[in-house]
């Protein structure tokens, strides 16, 4: 049997150490890889291809990479053309000749995790998904840390507020998507605390083999690798301003994602629990988009007379160069003129043969 484990969830929650664990004990995880940075100094063990593949459908579908809009999922979906779902199923072919346990993480994959699935049996293999867990509240901390302006609270604190939007959104697709599959939900917590229980429970549930007898305690460079003060950001909700409801649907789906970690994956209150605070973050989403409707008409206005002032500037550009074309030019033989004058030679040349005569 070959396997494709699909590491996804949401990003800052531990895939590049799920990623990570998996090639030290002799996976396959393909590379080049995104090189280590500060907050990532271990490495993400993220295939570049992979990446550079679900940019492709993302931008294709005018959404951000983590894009907490509702209506995002569907976009992408309409975004996946048979050309990328072949390139898709060529890829995993090429690695399943590789080896017959391949690992693939990357949190954008939760635009396309029905497409990992199809283009995988096309290409001979089996699909696990491994969803890793973090609180969000950590989530945040994190990326904001990270990512956000840290000389502006206002800015801070309305990054924070997105991402946790982004966070909810993307935690109930995934979980969607991958229902009924063989799955499981990993804290990234349990992962940092005690690893080789996590990972010989996902070896016994998916079937995979390792370079090591973990339950002998064998050592290996995992032992290395993981490290508990990777953990840097252990932020809670009172250290965050964020709005009480938005709050609570992330909250509750954090609830119901932890019982599916201790449920190997599969709990049906669980799931039915992230089916309503998705419902929940919908009607928040559209309340918010109807109270901001007048700020977006606003922004709307201003990006249309921006579009115009720029197609006046240009406009205007021309014609300030055709009339500092000097008027010899035109006099001149087509053939030792340039492109950039080309059409004002043509033009009085037609123009002076279809002149009525007088």
């Amino acid at each position: 049997m070959s396997v494709l484990v699909l590491i996804t969830g949401t990003g800052r929650s531990g895939t590049s150490t799920m990623s990570g664990t998996f090639h030290h004990l002799g996976l396959h995880v393909p590379g080049p890889y995104l090189g280590a940075n500060d907050s990532n100094p271990k490495g993400f063990f993220e295939s570049k291809w992979a990446v550079s593949f679900h940019k492709e459908i993302t931008k294709a579908a005018g959404i951000n990479d983590f894009d907490g809009r509702p209506g995002a999922f569907d976009r992408a979906q309409a975004a996946i053309t048979p050309d990328l779902r072949r390139r898709l199923v060529e890829f995993l072919t090429e690695q399943a000749r590789e080896s017959d346990q391949v690992v693939v993480k990357d949190p954008r994959s939760v635009w396309g995790q029905s497409l990992w699935r199809e283009a995988a049996a096309e290409a001979g293999l089996e699909i696990r998904y491994v969803s890793m867990l973090r609180h969000p509240a950590e989530v945040l901390g994190s990326r904001a840390t990270y990512y956000a302006k840290q000389d502006d609270a206002e800015q801070r604190r309305r990054y924070e507020i997105f991402n946790l939007a982004r966070w909810i959104n993307n935690s109930v697709i995934s979980e969607r998507e991958t229902r009924g599959q063989q799955r499981a939900f990993v804290r990234y917590t349990d992962l940092l605390t005690d690893w080789r229980p996590v990972l010989i429970g996902l070896g016994e549930q998916f079937g995979l083999t390792y370079d090591v007898d973990l339950a002998a305690g064998t050592p290996t460079p995992v032992d290395e690798f993981i490290d508990p003060d990777l953990r840097r950001h252990q932020v809670t909700w009172e250290e965050l301003e964020l709005p009480v409801e938005l709050q609570d649907v992330a909250q509750q789906t954090w609830d119901a994602l932890d019982i599916l970690a201790d449920k190997r994956g599969e709990d049906a209150h669980a799931s039915s629990e992230l089916d309503v605070q998705g419902a929940r973050y919908r009607r928040i989403f559209q309340e918010a988009s109807a109270i901001s409707h007048d700020a977006m008409e606003e922004a709307k206005a201003v990006a249309r007379r921006a579009g115009a002032k720029a197609a006046r500037e240009k406009m205007a550009e021309r014609e300030a160069r055709a009339a500092s074309t000097p008027a010899a030019i035109a006099d001149r033989p087509v053939g030792e003129v340039g492109a950039r004058d080309l059409l004002t030679v043509v033009g009085k040349r037609l123009a002076s043969r279809v002149r009525p005569s007088r």
